[in-house]
């Protein structure tokens, strides 16, 4: 994707002017405490507490089943939590959904509707997220278009684009209405390596402008390189979160070592812990 598209999008993007967007949140754009959440009698999220501050990339890892994909339900309001607070932009979002308009989410599985195009499907979830309607609307949706290269395939319905083009629309949908809080789910898998550049870039430009983004990955290697920060959650429970650097401090290793050497020796001593403790009862 061409350089100059992306300086176009960059012209474009500007924050809402809203006054609670615009606040300082010494508590964080985003503020977790003591959130539980079970799925009968399955325990998916255990007490996590966590903060993502404005300038934030941060990487929320752990192991399949940790509760990351449940926390991010209930940051944006799929699920709502047996116990504990969540703010966003400083609003309780068990109480206030004005935040939702503001945020940009990617879930794991993004769904699309079959048969509404790209370009129509585009310019839905530009009105519904707050764009202007009419030219404004016609103006996002072109440029959208053309930063994801989806222009051949603007007339298509849906169900007729590859995996990797319905991961670019729905990454397109994430961005469009200009969000300051990004929120994504395995945002890599099915995008090739230009498609993951450009997202990195749009999540840079969001983060240098007092944006935060949140990213559940897998891809410790990416989360290394990419994230400013990261919180590793097991089992429910945040077992550790800082920047990558202190990270690795934490698991005794320094800045020659990866982050997936620290994630295994942090999330080994607490299996190691949970084992011992199990011996003695």
């Amino acid at each position: 994707m061409a350089c100059k598209k992306l300086k176009k999008f960059y012209q474009i993007l500007t924050f809402n002017n809203l006054p609670f967007l615009s606040e300082g949140h010494k508590d964080g754009l985003i503020k977790i405490e003591d959130l539980w959440k079970s799925y009968g009698k399955i325990i998916g999220v255990a007490g996590l507490s966590m903060s993502i501050f404005p300038g934030e990339i941060h990487g929320l890892i752990g192991p399949n089943g940790a509760g990351k994909t449940t926390t991010v339900k209930c940051i944006v309001g799929l699920l709502r939590p047996d116990k504990g607070s969540i703010t966003v932009f400083g609003r309780d979002v068990s109480r206030d959904y004005s935040y939702k308009r503001f945020i940009g989410y990617l879930p794991e599985t993004p769904s699309l509707p079959d048969y509404l195009t790209p370009k129509e499907f585009l310019g839905y979830v530009a009105r519904i997220r707050g764009v202007e309607p009419g030219g404004e609307t016609r103006r996002r949706v072109s440029e959208f278009m053309s930063l994801f290269e989806l222009e051949e395939y603007e007339n298509r319905f849906i169900i007729e684009l590859s995996k990797g083009l319905k991961q670019r629309l729905a990454l397109a949908t994430v961005f469009i209405h200009e969000p300051r809080l990004v929120i994504l789910d395995e945002p890599f898998i099915g995008l090739d390596p230009e498609g993951q550049r450009l997202v990195k870039n749009l999540v840079r430009r969001i983060v240098e402008d007092g944006g935060a983004t949140l990213i559940c990955t897998h891809m410790l290697d990416m989360a290394e390189r990419f994230c400013t920060h990261v919180t590793i959650i097991n089992k429910g429970r945040s077992i550790a979160t800082n920047s990558v650097n202190a990270i690795k401090e934490m698991a005794g290793l320094d800045s020659s070592n990866t982050l997936e050497e620290a994630f295994f020796r942090i999330v080994g001593v607490e299996k190691t812990h949970e084992v011992r403790a199990y011996s003695n009862t």
